[in-house]
């Protein structure tokens, strides 16, 4: 393939810079801008996996001291030969080693292209291209380590192993077409096996579409509204979690006025938090918007952390609002534990469901807190070794897998001939491999490519 280069750092981010160069020239190129200082460093000498200390220059003059790397064909990320050149970090040295790079014969890098030519040269499959981006976009160690666990090839061989069953069932009935047994016991047999078989990949077909809400959230957390009436202690809870002053946090009922934002960690579970205006029946205009803002993000958030003012009496606005939370996912929160208790736990409990108590003032509860999350959000449920769905363009493909599973189900179960499941199984074939990208057009793999910045 044609030499690519792009710089493959952020710029202006750190004390280092690298340029990335890949193709069937990319250690000429690498030579006519890299000189090690060493004679017997020579670029042409250098082995895969080595390393040269020089000067970088382009066309004899001396832009910067450097390191090269260098990768040989078949033994890197990409598959091809492949240097890397690495610089200071300044935005202009970095650009100007670029421009250099591309004088000497390679073209600008398109997003992506880099790990799509890994994909094109057989070094990933496509479910491991697209978790490269999970690894970038990670914002909690749970989803680094379910990232990982894609790259790693986790949903692949959970997809190979639906393929191998469905492969199995496939062939069997072609034979069948193609030399029908006489007996009609036979046919019985034959016909049962394969419905059982098939129920099989449709159970394991099922498991694998439950993990990609699951997979979501992982990936882009969880949407949480910490929801209840003024002075419930909803700023506090949201300082506390966000480990700044982002709410307003005062005696005076009705302080916050509008939604207040920040994606926070609680352990490895990244939330978006919204902490929303306190919500009562009120005259004042501003404050009036607030709450209605309010009432409208509860129908959006994925979880809704409902609180509570432990040291006083539910009020009538208290009760609307778990009246208007009924049906939601919902984790009551008793604020205030640190004063005398005096609230209807039991009321909380019949209407909404189990409650945590913490005191936000003085930090307590915080571990329960997390742990009711946890389970509220089922992400105990999923391990990352087991692979998941972690986009909706495998979960489309899934889901049509799934249909022609079911189709060819039911095929057999209704007595029509074989191969009318024969023809649903190899399509439900054909739509796993798109997910995996053994069929995947070019046209699906140029869009996930987008999605990708220039340099990986």
């Amino acid at each position: 393939m044609n030499c690519i280069a792009a710089i493959s750092t952020p710029l202006n981010t750190g004390g280092v810079a690298m340029i990335r160069i890949s193709g069937d020239d990319a250690l000429e190129v690498a030579k006519r801008v890299f000189s090690p200082k060493y004679p017997c460093n020579s670029v042409d000498t250098m082995e895969g996996y080595t390393a040269a200390y020089g000067f970088i220059e382009d066309e004899g003059e001396k832009l910067d001291d450097g390191i090269l790397l260098v990768y040989k064909a078949p033994h890197s990320y990409t598959g091809e030969n492949t240097a890397e050149i690495t610089c200071h970090g300044g935005v202009y040295i970095a650009k100007r080693i670029l421009q250099a790079c591309i004088k000497a014969g390679a073209s600008l890098a398109s997003p992506g292209e880099f790990t799509k030519r890994a994909l094109l040269n057989g070094k990933l499959s496509l479910t491991e291209a697209e978790s490269v981006i999970d690894i970038i976009n990670a914002g909690s160690e749970q989803m680094l380590k379910s990232a990982r666990a894609q790259t790693d090839g986790a949903l692949y061989r959970r997809i190979e192993g639906l393929c191998e069953k469905l492969l199995s069932v496939g062939a069997e009935i072609s034979v069948w077409i193609d030399y029908p047994d006489e007996s009609e016991d036979e046919d019985k047999i034959s016909c049962d096996s394969w419905r059982e078989r098939i129920e099989e990949i449709s159970l394991d077909m099922e498991s694998l579409l439950s993990s990609y809400d699951t997979g979501v959230i992982m990936r882009e957390g969880i949407t949480v509204a910490i929801a209840g009436t003024p002075n419930a202690g909803k700023s506090t809870l949201m300082n506390l979690l966000s480990g700044t002053e982002k709410s307003i946090v005062t005696d005076i009922e009705g302080t916050t006025r509008d939604i207040v934002e920040q994606s926070v960690s609680l352990g490895d579970i990244r939330l978006n938090l919204s902490d929303l205006a306190g919500i009562r029946k009120t005259e004042d205009r501003v404050e009036k918007i607030g709450v209605e803002k309010s009432i409208s993000r509860l129908d959006t958030s994925q979880l809704i952390l409902a609180m509570f003012d432990g040291s006083r009496a539910l009020s009538d606005e208290d009760k609307a609002l778990i009246e208007m939370l009924s049906g939601k996912n919902v984790i009551p929160v008793i604020n205030k534990t640190d004063l005398d208790i005096t609230i209807e736990k039991d009321y909380i409990k019949n209407h909404l469901g189990d409650y945590v108590e913490i005191s936000a003032k003085n930090i307590t509860g915080v571990e329960e807190l997390k742990e009711a999350v946890i389970t509220h959000c089922k992400i105990k449920k999923l391990s990352p070794e087991s692979g998941f769905l972690a986009n909706e363009r495998q979960r489309e493909c899934a889901i049509r897998a799934y249909e022609h599973i079911r189709a060819a189900l039911y095929a057999l179960s209704e007595g029509m001939t074989a191969d009318v499941a024969g023809l649903e199984a190899e399509a439900a074939l054909q739509c796993l491999y798109e997910l995996s990208g053994k069929s995947a057009s070019e046209e699906v793999i140029d869009s996930i490519f987008q999605r990708f910045c220039v340099g990986k």
